[in-house]
């Protein structure tokens, strides 16, 4: 922060053009190399006193350390609160950016089958032979579920989908643009669909959570090898639920 007088200020409002006329300095709240806007910081106190303190801090006769001798004066604002929280609002609704990539095939633990689309259909299903996919990682700032990650099928534009019709909740494979995936805003739905929160034990044993419906996972079931989403209620050791990454 800078403090200036005010004439300084008055002199600096605009800069001069060739023509005479003053183009004023416009703070540009978006980002000119993506068209973002920016992250604002809310600091949110309470029971907050605010003291403004004035006075002299030494002379001559009894210098501190800071000034050397030549005296000082202090002129400071003190905030003193019960609590206080800082919470980081992204501007640009963008609140998902792919950073990486990985070409792997899933392959389900239970089952050892790995997940395969029919992108002309919209379906999945389970195949005992290897499938290349590619999982795009994002950064979040969002709460912590897992890490983000976006399911494609390589050298396609078919991505793995959560959808929901009334109270039935399933996985579809689906087309997309890539260009469209590289930052995806949670408040767009559309997008947030193609999302899943892929969290890894010490086993390296992956689950896949839908990031916009919370609470249901990708499984292939035992008896019939489909592929869905279901809720994991509780069953955190349930081989239905895992899958390990292998990276191609």
């Amino acid at each position: 922060m800078e403090m200036r007088r005010e004439e300084e200020v008055d002199m600096g409002e605009g800069v001069g053009k060739e023509d005479g006329s003053i183009e004023e300095e416009v703070c540009r709240e978006e980002n000119e190399e993506n068209g973002e806007k920016r992250d604002m910081l809310i600091v949110t106190m309470t029971k907050t006193n605010i003291s403004v303190v004035k006075g002299r801090g030494c002379n001559s006769a009894s210098p501190c350390k800071g000034c050397h001798g030549i005296g000082c004066s202090f002129n400071d604002v003190v905030m003193l609160s019960e609590s206080s929280t800082v919470t980081l609002v992204p501007r640009g609704g963008s609140n998902l950016k792919q950073v990486r990539l990985l070409n792997s095939s899933i392959r389900h633990v239970a089952t050892h089958q790995y997940l395969k689309g029919l992108c002309s259909q919209k379906t999945l299903h389970a195949s005992p032979n290897p499938e290349e996919m590619t999982i795009y990682y994002y950064k979040s700032t969002l709460p912590y579920r897992g890490m983000p990650v976006v399911l494609n099928f390589t050298g396609s534009n078919c991505f793995l989908r959560c959808c929901k019709e009334g109270e039935r909740v399933f996985l579809q494979v689906e087309t997309c643009e890539k260009q469209r995936l590289r930052q995806i805003s949670i408040s767009n739905e559309s997008d947030l669909s193609f999302v899943f929160y892929m969290s890894s034990g010490r086993t390296m044993e992956t689950k896949f959570e839908s990031a916009l419906h919370l609470g249901w996972f990708i499984q292939i079931s035992n008896t019939d090898s489909a592929v869905k989403m279901e809720h994991l209620d509780g069953k955190d050791g349930d081989h239905t639920f895992l899958f390990i990454i292998q990276k191609s």
